[in-house]
């Protein structure tokens, strides 16, 4: 059966950094988290490239309901430092966040964790990212 069920979980955003040479491109001097805040404020716009207004969001910050951010080399403290980015991005802190780690495929399992979070009926709205 083909048909659009009410636990469907659809992409309805995609935006991400410029691809660049790891630790010597154009973004070596910034922070994963930095770069990580850039894309989950624009990832709630309508329009990335105009500031966050109330007019200009997609999705309403105060809808997110969990975050899973897949990440490989990341420090002990990156699950803080990526609470900051989501805390920048005006995602309230009481929207959940994970961290997950596949190797190769880390972001890839954030957005099917934040999917299979939506099909069981966990959540409504969620963020799957990676970031390095």
């Amino acid at each position: 059966d083909t048909s659009p069920h009410p636990r469907d979980a659809v992409i309805v955003q995609a935006i991400r950094t410029p691809l660049c040479r790891a630790r010597k491109g154009g973004l070596a001097q910034h922070p994963p988290a930095t770069l990580l805040s850039t894309v989950l404020s624009g990832v709630l716009l309508k329009d990335p490239t105009q500031p966050a207004s109330d007019d200009n969001y997609l999705l309403s910050p105060s809808s997110i309901q969990d975050i899973c951010i897949g990440n490989v080399l990341s420090p002990p403290t990156s699950a803080v430092s990526f609470r900051m980015a989501a805390l920048s991005a005006n995602i309230p802190h009481t929207t959940s966040l994970s961290t997950t780690n596949r190797q190769c495929s880390s972001g890839l399992q954030a957005v099917a964790n934040i999917a299979h979070a939506i099909r069981c009926g966990s959540i409504n709205i969620g963020i799957g990212a990676g970031v390095e």
